[in-house]
């Protein structure tokens, strides 16, 4: 039963409760407590209501109630998480929650196989069980998003405009001393701030076989050593984790921006999943959630927040009339704001499981292997964790990568291989009856990439180095393949929405690939490398033209690194642009979208400080009335 009235829902106690909240902007006792566990304790109506309590969600609430007049309520799908299942850095946080595991369809390019997309799902989102990797990507990656727009100073999304964010977002502690001069790191706090509770710091160990492997890229032309991960640049450089600098925990949006902050305006309720935002003339006045087995309307007096994510956000805004008028429509929903964008322009970043082996850095110790066969290195780094969480059990995913430029991975290539992207007719590698403004979106953004395919500041390649195993590689980080994220119209309200990578679609990202595995060859074998008994095991040495190497793509490659955004793109609506530079929702009033899914290109890098970085920019224009 749906309730549009705020007194049936609530009661005209809890009316009266709010009202006098609203004079006095001092709410009443009842509501000191902000974890909300029954709907008998929501006020009648908030200022903000946000849907979705992750990344992006957790620090809009956080900021918007440093205003004690403000009231704004956030509401979860998922439960909170327990400590166990995400506080734990060593090797990433292996107990991670992973509670959505949502299934593709079959991918026609990727033989037919179908894939998993990983969500949080619970309190603090994804920043809750990514590998806590701060890498924010390259500057001319913002500097794209901006060029989609005109230039507007008061919205600016490029590099300079976000760099600021970037600062605010996490507070940054420098790397130990020791463990700095050890390993020659380079840093520059100028890239970094003070203004979060959400830290970024470093273990207080690392093994001695990364040496090697840095080593190796010093023999190769065209690579640089970056003074600083955040300075927007391309090369081998080091990161620093999400993780508290005392405590060695992961820090992310839960205690970054929920746990420790005690105001009685900022009320969260998890568990609780939103049906869809509902319109009245034009505007969104609040969401229809389901709780206890009975359905709510929380009414939101100046605006609704959608948080939810790349595949959760498109699915409520389908689910509530907006979007593509053939999708909902199919559903049998009526189509409220024909909006084609939604739901499509879906990418991330693929994995390619090349896979060679160093036997020989098991042979330069201490190594992550010790803690398992060597009783003596096992008590010290036990003993060095128990008494000040030091030693290797600090260490999270790892803090040093190589990221790459084209022009470093194929320096005879990629002059080619930009023109044969800036000569496509892109719209034949876009899902079968894309809407032309979506499409029109797409070239954009190709005819974009083709031009940072000859930038050497532009990063297109991860190279994830591990002093224990070897060089984890590697990763495309500037996806050319667009897929969608669509309600399923057989029960649009029950059934998880239907996800399409579109892997592989574009054979101008096939042939990168191809070099990308070429490199990852010259990096074990024409360099110093060579000596540590490198082993390809993936694609296997019988797999050795450029033919070959692509005829094996379709089995190497996942489209997937946990990275799943741009279904709500930030461009202008003749290109299939969901929201404004403000991240408005075209055609309606008084909605938003403020996560990944705005995203319109993924940087070259993890894209959580992104969407950290995109939230405070977006706080800062609410706060202001913009």
């Amino acid at each position: 039963m749906l309730f549009s009235n705020p007194i049936s829902v609530l009661g005209s106690a809890l009316l009266g409760f709010a009202a006098a909240a609203h004079a006095s902007s001092i709410l009443p006792s009842v509501f000191q407590a902000r974890q909300i566990t029954q709907t008998s304790q929501l006020l009648s109506a908030y200022d903000y209501v946000i849907v979705g309590g992750g990344t992006s969600g957790l620090t809009v609430a956080d900021r918007l109630t440093e205003n004690p007049h403000t009231t704004v309520l956030v509401l979860e799908a998922g439960s909170f998480p327990k400590p166990e299942d995400v506080l734990p850095v060593t090797d990433g946080g292996t107990r991670r929650q992973e509670n959505y595991l949502y299934q593709s369809i079959p991918q026609k390019n990727l033989n037919n196989q179908s894939f998993f997309v990983v969500l949080g799902n619970m309190v603090g989102g994804s920043s809750g069980i990514n590998g806590m990797m701060t890498a924010r990507g390259s500057a001319e990656d913002y500097d794209r998003w901006g060029k989609l727009f005109e230039r507007d100073s008061k919205h600016d999304w490029s590099w300079k405009g976000m760099l600021p964010y970037f600062k605010k977002s996490i507070s940054f502690f420098p790397p130990p001393a020791d463990v700095a001069k050890r390993f020659n790191m380079k840093y520059d706090a100028s890239y970094w701030g003070k203004g979060s509770a959400v830290d970024a710091s470093w273990p207080s160990y690392q093994y001695p076989g990364l040496d090697p492997l840095l080593g190796a890229f010093k023999e190769l032309p065209g690579i640089e050593f970056t003074a600083d991960s955040g300075a927007g640049g391309a090369g081998v450089y080091w990161f620093p984790t999400f993780m508290d600098p005392v405590k060695r925990e992961r820090s992310y949006a839960t205690n970054g921006h929920y746990s420790n902050v005690k105001r009685p305006n900022y009320h969260l309720i998890a568990d609780t999943p939103v049906r869809r935002v509902l319109l009245k003339d034009g505007a969104a006045f609040g969401v229809e959630l389901t709780k206890d087995n009975k359905t709510f309307t929380i009414p939101a007096t100046k605006e609704v927040l959608v948080t939810a994510g790349a595949i959760h956000t498109p699915q409520i805004l389908q689910r509530s009339g907006i979007g593509p008028r053939k999708v909902i429509e199919a559903a049998g929903i009526k189509t409220l704001v024909d909006l084609p964008g939604v739901g499509q322009n879906f990418q991330d970043h693929p994995e390619i499981k090349a896979e060679i082996n160093l036997g020989g850095l098991l042979q330069i110790h201490p190594n992550a292997h010790d803690l398992e066969i060597n009783a003596t290195f096992r008590q010290w780094a036990e003993e060095s964790w128990s008494a000040n969480r030091s030693g290797p059990y600090s260490i999270a995913f790892g803090n040093i990568a190589a990221w790459l430029p084209l022009t470093a991975v194929s320096p005879s290539k990629y002059k080619s291989l930009s023109a044969a992207l800036s000569s496509q007719n892109h719209s034949a590698y876009l899902p079968p009856g894309t809407h032309p403004t979506v499409a029109a979106g797409y070239t954009a953004q190709m005819r974009g990439l083709a031009q940072a395919m000859l930038s050497p500041s532009t990063v297109f390649a991860r190279i994830l180095l591990n002093g224990t195993t070897g060089a984890v590689g590697p990763v495309l980080n500037q996806p050319f393949s667009r897929g969608s994220v669509n309600i399923d119209t057989t029960d649009p309200f029950g059934r998880p929405p239907v996800i399409d990578f579109n892997g592989l679609s574009n054979p101008v990202e096939r042939a990168v690939m191809v070099e990308m595995i070429k490199f990852y060859r010259r990096y074990h074998s024409d360099t110093a490398l060579a000596k540590l008994a490198p082993n390809e095991t993936a694609p296997g040495k019988a797999v050795a033209s450029d033919a070959e190497i692509d005829a094996w793509l379709p089995s190497g490659v996942t489209p997937s690194d946990w990275h799943a955004a741009g279904t709500a793109a930030m461009m202008p609506l003749e290109l299939g642009g969901v929201v404004d530079q403000t991240l408005r929702v075209y055609g309606v009033k008084k909605l938003r979208v403020i996560d990944a899914s705005v995203i319109p290109t993924l940087p070259g890098g993890n894209p959580c400080h992104a969407v950290y970085a995109i939230a405070e920019k977006v706080a800062d224009l609410i706060k202001a009335g913009v």
